[in-house]
């Protein structure tokens, strides 16, 4: 009992020394990181990045305070209601299942929306923005599938895997759309980051897209892939080596939404991109670069909403409800 004691005093005492170490995660209202000093004040770890964009983030009002995004939009009981499942549509260049998550609206012949994670093609999860995907099932009748792709440390796995992954999930979808309660002349896309680009691509592939809402996409890969890892930066580099073929400008074309809307024409479906003009991650030019090249293609109705000081993190900043509501609206009244 006594030897019982002893060690249960040391665990005590291991977790309470070990406690004051342990991470804690804050942003301020603009999504930039914050890290907490002893003395309880906050500062902008990465501020001399954000100053090369915006200027010194110091001087905005509010820099060093914590913040917690409302997402009022995202706030409403139908979602509640709402029993995603989850099935394989297909299996990996490794022989990995792969899953997708489905939203249903609970109405016959409804519209679908695909959604698409990012994290950088090599992270994240078909689990994320379950809020959203709810939403738009719970409320607005709009069946949603999020798709799970190919990420890009996979053995061999190169862009063009992740992409075919994307395009088969949607094929898989609509091939079966009795199946699914959905109506497959009236496809929407979503999605974030390196998702963004996916879900991009995906919207240029399917004739059948009305509607696609990218949350600071990686739209102009090119200019993405120079941003996020430059050769400057061996370490964030080299796992994407494979993945672009030895970081071929010509291969990295062939998959940059960009690229492929300037070969289009008669482009129609509705869009609204959204950037934060201190997004150090991608770039902040990547909306307006899409919407140009949408606009030449034919698309008549494009919007860019750029956020002022916001990082590419927008869904933890102060402009994160009003991304979500327009994303819910594009697809409310065009679906």
């Amino acid at each position: 009992m006594k030897s019982l004691r002893v060690l249960l005093f040391a665990l005590t005492a291991s977790v309470l020394f070990l406690a004051p170490l342990r991470a804690e995660n804050f942003r301020n209202r603009y999504g930039m990181p914050l890290v907490k000093e002893s003395d309880g004040s906050y500062i902008i770890p990465n501020a001399k990045a954000y100053e090369a964009v915006i200027g010194d983030p110091n001087r905005l009002p509010k820099a060093l305070v914590p913040y917690k995004s409302k997402n009022r939009p995202l706030r409403n009981t139908e979602k509640d209601k709402i029993l995603p499942e989850d099935l394989v549509y297909k299996k990996s260049i490794s022989g990995k299942d792969l899953p997708m998550r489905i939203y249903r609206s609970g109405q016959s012949n409804s519209p679908v929306v695909f959604f698409i994670h990012g994290g950088g093609w090599i992270k994240g999860t078909y689990t994320a923005s379950a809020s959203f995907c709810k939403t738009l099932a719970g409320k607005y009748g709009i069946t949603v599938v999020s798709i799970e792709y190919t990420f890009a440390d996979v053995p061999g796995a190169r862009m063009e895997d992740t992409v075919k992954d994307c395009y088969d999930a949607v094929e898989y979808v609509l091939s079966r759309a009795r199946e699914f309660g959905i109506d497959p002349e009236r496809v929407g896309f979503a999605g974030s980051s390196a998702g963004g680009h996916l879900s991009a691509c995906c919207a240029l592939h399917f004739p059948q897209t009305k509607a696609y809402a990218g949350w600071y996409g990686a739209y102009d890969l090119q200019l993405t892939m120079d941003t996020y890892a430059p050769e400057s930066k061996p370490e964030r580099r080299h796992p994407y080596d494979t993945y672009l073929n030895e970081w071929d400008p010509d291969y990295i074309s062939q998959f940059s939404p960009v690229k492929i809307a300037e070969s289009k024409t008669g482009l129609s479906f509705k869009a609204v991109l959204f950037q934060g003009t201190a997004d150090i991650t991608i770039g902040p030019d990547n909306a307006r670069r899409f919407r140009e090249a949408l606009v030449g293609a034919g698309a008549k109705h494009v919007r860019v909403m750029t956020y002022k000081n916001v990082t590419h993190s927008i869904g933890l900043s102060y402009a994160a409800g009003d991304m979500y509501s327009k994303s819910l609206r594009v697809f409310a009244k065009t679906l």
